[in-house]
């Protein structure tokens, strides 16, 4: 009874050193997938802790955008009405010379006349006061003479060669304004009409080959739209741009189409921004909402539409009858080398993931070394 007792502690022993160990197991466990799953929101905190600064780098500077701008649109506002009161100014000063030159012009004119006018007065009575007195002469031979000499004096007298209608009048009416139209018109004075904000399609944008293509559309139709703005640059962050970022924006002016194509790049950094805005003759509209592209070394996929009829092609891998199809025992030995197929799908995924890593190279390069790998490798 003692063994048997004994063995059945052992037993209960054993079992229950068991049941720890299975329990030590399963609290590891669960304290490591605690550990993951913390690890998880921590990073997802650290991530969005970081989108929330750069969401507020980029209000700050926004907001120090508007300010400034602010200020250089009121002061090219000033310099536009000064510029208005200048010519108000200058086009007064000569309508005010234009009617003092006018008031000069009748006034010299009348002042002449009243002058001739003074003179031939002064003439006329004169002559009367000579022609009064001589009635009182009683001598035939001197009343005769004296006659004679008032007749003479008359006749060449200015008071009868003198016009009595004034050369100029005292109207001034041909010198009135009205600016009722050009009040109205100053009325309507408004800013300049600005063009929306277009919107880049990231479904109509390609990146491949060194090369990137964006393609963007205005929601609404602007028949006044002249040409669009195109600025891009690298940056090794995902989603919005950043304003802290040290790369500064590259700008292509004068783009006349809805679509760009940038060659020639060496995609040294893992994204690239773009924005782009429309003008029209006098101003450029709002950025369109920035969109960031991944800018991998190398797009590379098989064309199944020129492959040959024997082979079966997909976008990363090649299988094919080594017999060409005949019979069922070609069709048996191809089967054989369905490893190799698969094998030469690993090349092709491993050497493409290989230059992944390194600058940009073209397809005909890629190809070459694809092949080259799969000549020497496979079986």
């Amino acid at each position: 009874m003692d063994s048997q007792k004994y063995c059945f502690k052992e037993n209960e022993n054993v079992t229950v050193g068991k049941a720890c160990f299975l329990i030590s197991n399963v609290t590891t466990g669960s304290v490591n997938l605690q550990q993951e799953a913390l690890q998880r929101i921590i990073s997802t905190l650290a991530n969005k802790n970081d989108e929330i600064q750069n969401f507020i780098d980029t209000l700050n500077h926004t907001l120090k955008g508007v300010q400034e701008n602010s200020s250089n649109i009121l002061s090219e506002l000033d310099e536009e009405f000064d510029s208005l009161y200048s010519i108000l100014d200058e086009v007064k000063e000569s309508m005010i010379n234009c009617i003092k030159q006018e008031q000069a012009r009748k006034s010299q004119e009348l002042q002449s006349q009243i002058s001739q006018c003074n003179n031939a007065l002064e003439n006329s009575e004169e002559l009367l006061e000579f022609a009064t007195r001589s009635l009182d002469i009683k001598e035939p031979e001197e009343f005769s003479k004296a006659a004679r000499q008032i007749k003479d004096r008359v006749t060449m007298a200015s008071a009868f060669r003198l016009s009595l209608k004034p050369k100029v009048s005292d109207n001034m009416t041909h010198l009135m304004v009205d600016f009722s139209q050009e009040r109205q018109m100053l009325q309507t004075l408004k800013f300049l009409p600005v063009p929306k904000a277009p919107e880049i399609d990231p479904v109509e944008c390609l990146v491949a080959d060194n090369s990137v293509t964006v393609a963007w559309r205005m929601l609404e139709e602007d028949n006044k739209i002249d040409h669009f703005i195109l600025e891009h640059r690298k940056t090794n962050f995902d989603g919005l741009p950043r304003v802290k970022d040290e790369r500064c924006w590259e700008i292509i002016d004068n783009i006349k189409g809805t679509e760009y194509t940038l060659s020639g790049l060496k995609f040294d950094s893992k994204y690239m921004n773009f924005r782009v805005r429309a003008c029209n003759k006098a101003v450029a509209g709002e950025y369109s909402d920035p969109v960031t592209l991944e800018t991998k070394a190398l797009n590379f996929n098989l064309d199944n539409s020129s492959s040959h009829l024997n082979l079966k092609v997909e976008d990363t891998c090649v299988e094919w009858d080594p017999t060409g199809g005949k019979g069922q025992e070609s069709k048996m030995k191809g089967k054989e080398n369905k490893g190799s197929y698969k094998f030469l799908k690993i090349v092709y995924l491993l050497s493409k993931e290989f230059l992944i890593h390194f600058e940009a190279v073209p397809s005909d390069i890629f190809l070459f070394i694809y092949m080259t790998f799969t000549f020497y490798l496979l079986p």
